[in-house]
């Protein structure tokens, strides 16, 4: 029997047939309800925790993209289920988004990551940097053998202002007895060699005719030799090893040559001696039972410390291993001591508060060591978080402050993801060392740079953006410049800054105003090396390539205008 209809009404419209397609799109809509309230749930309650605190200060700049991106992804989910397109739009869209990401993906890749933690793409058809190197070393292989069969040995003999460890001499950054020329479009430099390198993130270090650097060279660590002002390669010493991340490969520690031997510290806590005239090794140590278990998370980066006759380094990884010495000549181990988790930066011997000590910035915070190994005395420190503690900028020990050096010593320390720096007194009186802080702020976030002092001013990258405090009160000056996470050298009245984008700039050392001299386009891609200055030679290097250029000085410059025949 029909349905009868009431005269004067319309009939009900039949409900449009539910599709396999709407149906999905209902499910996506439930289940991006359900994903969107977890998240949030779950990011609540791990914003509490220190370890989530520290990971979300880890990001850097990139915490801003990935804020938008959240919110960008959570305004679309909400306009699908409040607007409820069509099943047929919906579809399309997430089809079209699809093949944009499979096209993109198949085009770029990630070459690596910046300071700050934001992606850096390439194109997938451009060479990687170890297929930049490979190629190098095929054309030259030739060049390379001839080289190596009539090697006679170079001369390692150090000479005045050479630049045989890691921030010069006293390991704070500062080169003396040169005053740079600082009008370069007047008196360019002069560029002495440039070629790929192996893959790592150390500098040079150079004592007479060689610069010495370490490579990651396929599945070898490599300690190379160059002649300094040409750059052929002289030796090679390899040990078959390879540190792996995902911000670089490769070895971290700049070498340090002493009396023409060479120290190298690998990125596996491998502690090398070698004979730097022909690259012989000559003794080596495994300052960690066990790399997979002991390393820190991006490698051992502090640079060997000689000292008499003693190598000092910091690898941690066990008890009693904060700080070890081997004997310089033979390797054998000479003291250990101290429980401190290592850090990045590289142990140094000072004079503070009357006491010959080594001093580390290690994972703990900064300590001090008798010349025996035996803790003295400490400052906590802690940098992102329990698990990884990234103590990195080398601490600088600031003289000058009014107060009696025999019972007194201040030292300069800072570090990044947020925490900021800090002007320590330590104090030893009545047989008892005491720390305190005499000021502390955010003014200068070092995350991975170094900086320096000089007349009662600090200059370093305030999460890479050039900075001047007072040293006295942590008060900032100034701020500007972006140079990114590079690094500084003070070389007279001047900064020579390494940018992180590869370019050399000269900087005035003044806290009246930033005040930039000269550009020098030296690298082009990342890096975070430290520039190496022997003399006036200027050596930079990234993961990619290397470079040495002459730099002008100030008073050959004013010999030559002072001794132009006048008119």
């Amino acid at each position: 029997m029909s349905e009868q209809t009431t005269p004067g009404t319309t009939p009900p419209a039949e409900a449009p047939p539910t599709t396999t397609a709407a149906k999905i799109v209902l499910a996506l809509q439930a289940v991006g309800i359900g994903v969107v309230i977890a998240i949030v749930v779950s990011l609540a309650r791990l914003a509490q925790h220190p370890e989530f605190q520290a990971f979300y200060l880890g990001l850097d700049q990139m915490r801003t993209p990935l804020i938008a991106g959240a919110l960008a992804l959570v305004v679309v989910i909400a306009s699908v289920i409040w607007i409820r397109p069509k099943s047929r739009t919906v579809l399309t869209a997430a089809a079209v988004l699809f093949v944009l990401f499979l096209g993109l993906k198949s085009v770029l890749r990630i070459e690596s990551f910046s300071g700050g933690m934001v992606p850096r793409f390439a194109w997938r058809w451009t060479p990687t940097a170890e297929e930049q190197f490979a190629e190098f070393q095929s054309q030259h292989a030739a060049e390379a053998a001839e080289a190596t069969e009539v090697a006679t040995g170079i001369d390692v003999v150090a000479r005045a202002n050479d630049y045989t460890t890691f921030l010069g001499t006293s390991r704070d950054g500062v080169i003396n007895n040169i005053a740079l020329e600082t009008d370069w479009s007047a008196y360019p430099p002069r560029e002495l060699w440039r070629h790929p390198v192996g893959l790592g993130w150390g500098g040079f270090s150079v004592s007479g005719d060689a610069a010495i650097t370490q490579e990651q060279r396929g599945e070898e660590e490599a300690v190379v030799c160059y002649d300094l002002k040409t750059g052929r390669e002289e030796w090679v010493s390899s040990n078959p090893q390879r540190f792996v991340d995902t911000h670089g490969d490769g070895p971290r520690a700049n070498p340090t040559i002493v009396d023409g031997r060479v120290y190298t510290m690998g990125a596996l806590g491998q502690l090398s001696c070698i004979n730097g005239a022909n690259g012989a090794s000559i003794w080596t140590q495994n300052t960690l039972a066990d790399p997979a278990s002991q390393n820190i998370l991006w490698g051992m980066s502090g640079s060997p410390l000689v000292v008499e006759n003693r190598v000092i380094v910091t690898p941690g990884g066990a008890a009693g291993r904060a700080i070890v010495a081997y004997d310089a000549n033979q390797g054998d181990e000479l003291f250990h001591g101290g429980d401190d988790p290592a850090g990045y930066a590289s142990p140094a011997l000072v004079q503070l508060a009357g006491q010959m000590q080594f001093l580390s910035f290690n994972g703990a915070g900064l300590r001090g060591f008798d010349e025996q190994g035996l803790p003295l005395w400490l400052h906590p420190w802690l940098t992102q978080g329990e698990s990884q503690r990234v103590n990195v900028a080398q601490p600088i020990v600031v003289e000058g402050l009014g107060e009696d050096a025999a019972n007194v010593g201040h030292v300069l320390v800072s570090s990044g993801y947020g925490t900021g720096a800090a002007l320590l007194r330590i104090s030893h009186e009545n047989d008892q060392w005491q720390v305190t802080e005499v000021w502390r702020n955010r003014n200068l976030k070092s995350k991975m740079s170094n900086f320096v002092v000089q007349g009662g001013f600090v200059y370093g990258m305030d999460n890479g953006i050039m900075t001047c405090l007072d040293v006295r009160t942590g008060e900032r000056q100034w701020k500007k410049g972006r140079y990114g996470h590079g690094q500084i050298l003070l070389v007279g009245d001047v900064l020579l800054v390494q940018s992180e984008s590869g370019k050399v700039v000269l900087v005035e050392a003044t806290p009246e105003e930033h005040h930039k001299l000269a550009t020098l386009a030296a690298l082009g891609d990342k890096t975070w090396n430290h520039p190496t200055l022997s003399g006036n030679i200027l050596i930079v290097r990234n993961d990619r390539e290397a470079a040495a250029f002459e730099l002008p000085l100030r008073q050959a410059n004013d010999v030559a205008v002072n001794s132009t025949p006048q008119p």
